[in-house]
């Protein structure tokens, strides 16, 4: 039997028009480059990426190159190491009130306190108390204005036409208002004195040395007495005298301690009399005091022994006697605070004062 060989019909291959070619080959080329460019940007990404420390900046080629013309110059600041200066402390804020003010703060007050016996603000304090004593079988009266001062500018003395007029004298309330003071006592009578050694707020009146025993008032607020005769007006001028009173006599020794005997005092002042006298505590604090007399079953009038020992119960560290008799007054507040004797008609010439500007009792206050 013969093997017929069974024959399929030959399906012949149709040729690709040229334009799908071109196509497909450009869709082809597109999709190769496309997963190069894939590739490319996802590969880094998948890398680590090394840290580069921020603070470096990239050297700067033209700046690090030497410059042919020029010598090198210095560092520049800002390249060298700066340390930071220390931060000082605040300055404390200085304060304002004088050393007499801080030292006797208790005495003073801050706004100005006026009673009829009393005064304190907070440049000055003054305290009046009156007392009585026994001498000889005498009763005296006496005022004592304890006084704290802000300076000296606080301290004055006043004079008949604030001058030196021999002989003139003038009503002591006339004086005190014209002064403006809070607080005034007589003074050494000076326009009756034709020498010695007298100085007021500075100002020397006669600066030559007497037999009558002074009492020196500094710049700094010391105060001592002197001798008659044993004291150089030369040496006391450059330690800094600001007021020089002559009368006397001293009232007590080196030592604060009352004296007996007063070799200076001659006449009517060893007699009982109405006194005006200063006392000394420290810088800054001294006492007023005035002794009314010549009143019966009032006041008679302390001796000097008598007067001394007042102030050594006082505690001052030294004390002068002042003008006295009928001249001895104390006015407080534009007032007569103490009784002036011989009727109030003494005139003066010349009154120590305590004085601020503006306080209650000043006349344009009203």
């Amino acid at each position: 039997m013969t093997n017929q060989a069974t024959h399929l019909p030959h399906r012949r291959r149709r040729r690709m028009p040229l334009w799908r070619v071109i196509v497909y080959d450009v869709l082809t080329a597109a999709l190769i480059l496309g997963l190069y460019a894939v590739f490319k940007l996802l590969i880094p990404a998948l890398q680590p990426t090394a840290v580069r420390p921020a603070a470096t900046p990239a050297p700067v080629l033209e700046a690090a190159a030497p410059q042919a013309t020029e010598a090198p110059g210095p560092v520049p600041a800002a390249a060298e190491s700066v340390e930071p200066e220390p931060t000082s402390a605040p300055e404390p804020t200085p304060d304002p009130r004088t050393p007499w003010q801080i030292r006797f703060a208790e005495h003073f007050s801050d706004e100005p306190v006026l009673t009829d016996h009393s005064y304190k603000s907070p440049e000055v304090s003054i305290e009046i108390t009156t007392h009585s004593v026994e001498e000889n079988g005498w009763t005296s009266v006496y005022h004592v204005a304890d006084i704290y001062v802000a300076s000296l500018d606080n301290f004055k003395t006043h004079t008949v036409n604030g001058e030196l007029q021999y002989w003139s004298t003038a009503d002591m309330m006339e004086l005190d208002r014209e002064a403006n003071a809070i607080l005034a006592i007589s003074g050494d009578f000076y326009s009756y004195q034709q020498s010695g050694f007298i100085m007021r707020n500075g100002q020397i009146y006669s600066d030559k040395a007497g037999w009558a025993d002074i009492c020196v008032l500094y710049d700094d607020g010391r105060m001592a007495t002197f001798a008659g005769g044993q004291y150089n007006v030369d040496e006391i001028l450059a330690d800094g005298a600001v007021q020089v009173w002559q009368f006397g006599p001293t009232l007590l020794d080196g030592e604060g301690h009352a004296m007996t005997v007063f070799p200076h005092a001659q006449g009517t002042v060893n007699q009982p009399n109405p006194r005006s006298a200063i006392g000394y505590y420290e810088p800054g604090h001294y006492c007023f005091v005035v002794v009314d007399g010549r009143q019966d079953e009032y006041s008679h009038g302390l001796l000097l022994p008598g007067l001394s020992a007042v102030f050594e119960q006082l505690g001052c560290a030294c004390a002068y006697n002042l003008d006295g008799g009928g001249s001895a007054v104390m006015t407080f507040n534009h007032e007569r605070f103490s009784r002036q004797s011989n009727g109030g008609d003494r005139k003066l010439g010349d009154i120590l004062l305590i004085t601020e500007e503006g306080f209650p009792g000043a006349p344009w206050e009203g």
